[in-house]
């Protein structure tokens, strides 16, 4: 544990020194030849598109030369958008990096400045902008499709910056996308309007679903339309204007005729893949051996001594133990529920012995996938459609109380989990709310940056954090602007308040 952990500090050290003082705003261009030569087909096309997908990777990213940062992956279990958000919350605990779990992140701290913080993505916004208009001018065959596909990752990668940052500061128009101009962030009515029309765009085009495709991983009008619920929902929550819950059931509405069902197991949805229940996950790689592009999911959340962890020998694996999900929030489980079949309470350890919380075990252990070592061998579930059922009961719960139509969405999943909803959870609007909170983290425990968005959005992120003895105040309820972000714009863009 002490070697690896040295090994992980000196990395990172060199990398705080290859990337310090670098410029984050400066536009990241990957389409560097002529327009009007470039797209001319649809492997042009398809090849402009994969820096972008390259972003949701489960490793520790990559350093980009064009700008000469280094990019965590969003996926990545150790230093990644989802693990940034989740040790936040009541689900997930970091034992290794105290400024994310501790509230303690500052402008220029360690891993938010020197080009790692994932404001970086601005850059790749301004990309996928220039992309979009040399495939307007383009005669790719089929190109209103990419340029659908290119507008529904530019609305994604705003909703990640707008769920860390609040608005920021994207180029959206090709006539600027090469300037060296700095402009301000937008209002939150421009900038929730320019992420809406764009997976208007995307849904419009694209088709329903990849799953059991070739083009599986690739957005698609279902995940277009996912990120657009998500918008509308966490827009509520921040505008408490009612019109957003009837915008976010309309889309609700609309993803349930797209033809997803809850798989009768829950540890199959993680286990089969591009199973029915899936709106997208990362494809996995299962070819890699380079230590950077693999999906360091176990290493991260295994004992050091572990042998058996829920009947899967995972003695062939790196392990060191950096995450562990709080026996507060283990607890919240039922003890009948199927979804603990994914939760490890103990493991068996090299000497044969039983570890659990009697004993030393200080942390319940997610075993969502099926093991494969040293490996990125599995797809990583980011939308799935129980998702979709609670968002619905939240949406209807919220526009009309907890009526039949409300609880019958939240029925199917716990009906799934074998558990069941209280009487008292269905007696007034408060008492629904706060259990589909409670369900809505047993059932998408530790998925990306899910817990934080509903945590915040049902107005208790700060008020847990606070329970939890950590010093959380209102304003971390978004994260500081990088310091190199303030210093390149001479004050242009303005730092969140509080910070």
């Amino acid at each position: 544990m002490k070697k690896i952990n040295q090994i992980l500090i000196c990395s990172l050290a060199l990398l705080f020194s290859l990337t310090a003082c670098k410029k984050i705003l400066e536009p990241k261009i990957y389409i560097s030849a002529n327009a009007d030569t470039f797209p001319k087909t649809e492997a042009d096309a398809n090849s402009a598109l994969i820096p972008f997908y390259a972003q949701f990777t489960m490793n520790y990213g990559t350093y980009k030369i064009a700008n000469s940062v280094y990019e965590f992956g969003f996926n990545s279990s150790y230093l990644g958008y989802g693990w940034a958000t989740s040790i936040q919350t009541d689900e997930r605990f970091d034992m290794t990096y105290s400024a994310y779990s501790f509230f303690t992140l500052g402008p220029s701290t360690a891993l938010n400045s020197g080009g790692f913080a994932f404001y970086s993505r601005i850059s790749q916004i301004a990309s996928l902008t220039q992309l979009i208009d040399q495939l307007g001018k383009s005669n790719v065959p089929n190109k209103e499709q990419y340029i659908a596909e290119a507008k529904g990752l530019r609305g994604w990668f705003m909703f990640i910056l707008w769920d860390l940052y609040g608005p920021t500061n994207p180029r959206l128009d090709p006539a600027t996308v090469n300037s060296l101009t700095i402009t301000p962030r937008l209002s939150e009515a421009d900038y929730v309007t320019a992420m809406v029309n764009d997976l208007n765009a995307a849904i419009a085009v694209l088709p329903v679903k990849y799953n059991q495709t070739a083009n599986w991983g690739r957005v698609s009008k279902a995940v277009a339309s996912m990120v657009l619920l998500k918008v509308y929902m966490q827009e509520a929550g921040k505008t408490k204007d009612p019109s957003y819950w009837t915008k976010a059931q309309a889309v609700g509405q609309s993803l349930l005729g797209m033809g997803f069902s809850l798989d009768p197991s829950f540890k199959d949805i993680f286990a089969t893949p591009q199973n029915n229940e899936v709106i997208y996950a990362v494809p996995g790689n299962t070819t890699s051996s380079n230590l950077t592009n693999q999906n360091i999911y176990f290493s991260t959340i295994l004992p050091p001594d572990a042998k058996i962890v829920l009947g899967q020998d995972v003695t062939a694996d790196q392990k060191y133990r950096l995450q562990k999900m709080p026996w507060s929030f283990y607890d919240k489980y039922s003890a009948g529920d199927t979804r603990l079949q994914t939760i490890a309470n103990s493991y068996v350890n090299t000497s044969g012995v039983t570890i659990d919380r009697t004993n030393g075990l200080d942390g319940a252990i997610p075993i969502k996938y099926p093991f494969v070592p040293n490996s990125g061998g599995f797809d990583y579930v980011m939308f799935q459609y129980s998702d979709v059922l609670l968002s619905m009961a939240e949406i209807t719960n919220e526009l009309n109380g907890p009526t039949p139509e409300a609880i019958g969405y939240l029925k199917q999943v716990t009906d799934r989990a074998q558990t069941v909803i209280p009487p008292a959870a269905t007696l007034s609007h408060d008492a629904l709310s706060n259990f589909i909170l409670d369900e809505r983290g047993r059932e998408l425990y530790w998925e990306t940056g899910i817990r934080r968005q509903d945590m915040l959005r049902h107005g208790n992120f700060i008020s847990s954090a606070v329970a939890r003895g950590l010093p959380a105040h209102d304003y971390n309820q978004l994260f500081p602007i990088p310091s190199d972000v303030i210093i390149q714009s001479n004050g242009v863009v303005q730092q969140n308040p509080g910070y």
